[in-house]
C-alpha cells in the first residue's frame, strides 16, 4: 500500500511540475501564434525530470528502514547470531533493507540456530 501511495505522489508531483512551468508561461505569452509548440515540450521535460527523481524514490524499499527479525528458542534450543559490516567500506548496511527473518529453535536442546550475517566486501 505504501508503494502505491509513493507512486501516486510521484505522478502527482510530475503533473504539478508540468503545470508550474506551463501555466505561467502560457499566461505571460500573449499574442503568440502557437505558444504550446514550445511550452508543451519544455514543461514535459521538466515533468519528466521530476518523475524520474520521484520515481526513483517511489521504487526504493518502503518501511521504517529497519530490518524486522523475530527469534525464539524453547526447550533448550539456542540461537547464536553474529552480524556486522566488514570489508573495504564499499558495502552499505542500507543495501540489505527490506529483509524479514523469522527463526525458531524448539526441541530437547538440539534445535540450535547459528547465524552469521552482514555485508562483506
Amino acid at each position: 500500500m505504501q508503494t502505491a501511495l509513493r507512486w501516486l505522489a510521484a505522478v502527482a508531483g510530475s503533473i504539478l511540475a508540468f503545470a508550474v512551468v506551463a501555466v505561467p508561461w502560457a499566461v505571460l505569452s500573449e499574442g503568440a501564434d502557437d505558444p504550446w509548440d514550445v511550452i508543451g515540450p519544455v514543461a514535459g521535460v521538466a515533468a519528466a525530470g521530476v518523475l524520474a527523481a520521484l520515481g526513483w524514490w517511489a521504487s526504493q524499499a518502503s518501511g521504517t528502514g529497519a530490518r524486522r527479525v523475530r527469534q525464539s528458542a524453547r526447550g533448550g534450543g539456542r540461537i547464536t547470531q553474529t552480524a556486522g559490516s566488514t570489508g573495504a567500506g564499499t558495502g552499505s548496511p542500507a543495501a540489505a533493507m527490506g529483509e524479514d527473518v523469522r527463526q525458531k529453535a524448539r526441541s530437547d536442546g538440539t534445535g540450535d540456530i547459528d547465524q552469521v550475517g552482514g555485508n562483506r566486501v
